[in-house]
This record gives structure tokens, sequence and C-alpha cells, in this order.
């Protein structure tokens, strides 16, 4: 089930709900609780093997669980509401005739389950928008015009730097990879040769030590500049050996402001990396 599917799912979802609620409420004359935990059951087992086939991420597995499981037990709350008010008018000997009397609410399980409503319609909102973005015109209605000239959009571009979450078979070698590189003790050093300036060739420059601090030399060195805010504007940038163990370039950055960087030396089957984050100073 893709994201761009969402309103859909949801919907075909608690139509589901809804129907099969009354099957078992008025159809088979079970109780209010009974139905509800029917129901739940039967949307989950329907959605949960679908899901897994097709995973959209946890935030759209998440919405739909919650919706399919709060629609039949706020149906329950208010069949439930219902039956106990029957109930009691009968004891008062106060028959309800009218089909106002039979289907009368509080007010209160009413609020609960319009408040659910409404959360999950505003979460699939914000879900869809991040996602796929606004519709270009109702940008260009309704926001400024962008300073830059170029169309307006409200999709995020970011990724997140080593997302084990659509590599999660490539998770157990990465942590043993780290075990590894720990062992053997080597040792990265330095960094920016000064403060780097957007715009700006800047010399950055690694120094990689064994235990003992001798240098790895013959390593196949690179450096991995990752923008959070735009993917677009990444760099993957080769570090030549200019000294036993040291290796540099000349870096220059599109943007001010927080990178994400990752280091990567490999020498024959041997790989040191190291994350971190650098701070990019706008021209003066």
């Amino acid at each position: 089930m893709e994201n761009q599917s969402l309103l859909l799912t949801l919907t075909l979802g608690t139509g589901l709900s809804f129907v099969l609620f009354f099957v078992f409420y008025l159809g088979l004359k079970l109780s209010s609780k009974l139905s509800s935990l029917l129901t739940i059951l039967a949307v989950e087992i329907i959605y949960i093997p679908l899901v897994a086939l097709n995973w959209p991420g946890l935030d759209v597995f998440a919405i739909h669980f919650a919706f399919f499981t709060m629609v039949p037990y706020g149906l329950g709350m208010i069949t439930s509401q219902r039956d106990t008010q029957r109930r009691y008018d009968k004891l008062q000997g106060r028959p309800m005739d009218t089909p106002a009397q039979k289907w009368r609410i509080h007010w209160v399980p009413a609020t609960i389950v319009g408040f659910f409503i409404v959360l999950a319609c505003v979460d699939a909102l914000i879900i869809t928008l991040a996602n796929k973005g606004a519709d270009t015109s109702f940008m260009q209605r309704f926001l400024p015009e962008p300073r830059s000239g170029n169309a307006p959009t409200s999709t995020f571009p970011g990724v997140v730097s080593h997302n084990y979450k659509e590599k999660y078979d490539q998770f157990n070698s990465y942590i043993n990879q780290l075990k590894a590189q720990h062992d053997r003790g080597w040792k990265l050093t330095e960094g920016w040769q000064s403060k780097p300036i957007v715009g700006q060739d800047t010399p950055f420059k690694v120094s990689l030590v064994d235990r003992e601090g001798k240098p790895i030399t013959q390593g196949q060195a690179q450096v991995i500049f990752l923008r959070p805010s735009n993917q677009k504007l990444d760099q993957t940038l080769d570090l030549a050996e200019t000294a036993p163990g040291q290796y540099g370039t000349q870096v220059q950055l599109p943007e001010p402001g927080l990178w994400q960087l990752v280091i990567k030396i490999q020498q024959n089957n041997q790989l040191h990396e190291v994350k971190g984050t650098t701070w990019v100073q706008p021209a003066s």
C-alpha cells in the first residue's frame, strides 16, 4: 500500500469497519463489546498481511492501525452507552418509541470519537504532504512568491544518512564492521585546515594511524558531505594520499550552515569509517 493511496486505504478500511460492526451488532445481535472486538480483529487480520507484503513505512502503518482500531472501539462506546440507556429507560418504564430516542447518544463518547476522527484526518494530511507535497496551483495561490523565482514546492528533499530501515539486512554486518574497527585501534585525526566558507575552496586533510602510531598508507579514502535539508547538494569527494597516512583535497560547499559528513578509508579489506557534522560559514 503506497503512501499515495493513503486516503483510499483509510476510507476503505473505515467503511469496512463500519459495515462489519453493524453486521455483528445488528445482524448477529452480538453485544457492543464483542462486536467491537470482532471487527478490530477482522480488519487487522486483513490489513496486516497486506501491509507486510508492501511495507509503506512505520508512520503510515501506525495511522492505519490506530484508525482501524479506534473506529470499532468508538462504535462500541456509542452503542454500549445506547444499550445502557435503553436498559435504564426500561427499568424506569420509559419505552423508546421514536427513532431519535432509539439512537440518542451522550455527548461525552461522541466527543471522544469525533476527536480521534479529526486527529486521524490531520495525521493523514500531514503524511500525505510529507510524501507528495501540496498541489502546485494551491501553493501558488496561498503562499508568497519564492525569492529564487523557482516554482514553489512543499516536499522535503532531505534524506537520512545510512538509512537502515531500507537496508535492514545490512545492519548486522555494519555493527560487525564497527566492532572490528574498534578492535583495530586505528585513529583518525585532523580535518579542515581552515574555517570553511561557502563557495570557497578550503583544504580538507585527515591523518590515519594504527594503534602504535604508524601511518596507514596506500588506502582508498573519500569524504561524503550530506546536506540534511536537500540531498541534491550532497557531495562525494576522493581524498588523495599527500603524505604517508595523510589524505586530503580541496572542498567547496555550495550552502552555508550545518552539514553531515562521513569519512571512509579502506586499506585492503579493512574499512575505517567516521561520521560527524561540520559548519560552513556564510560568505562575508
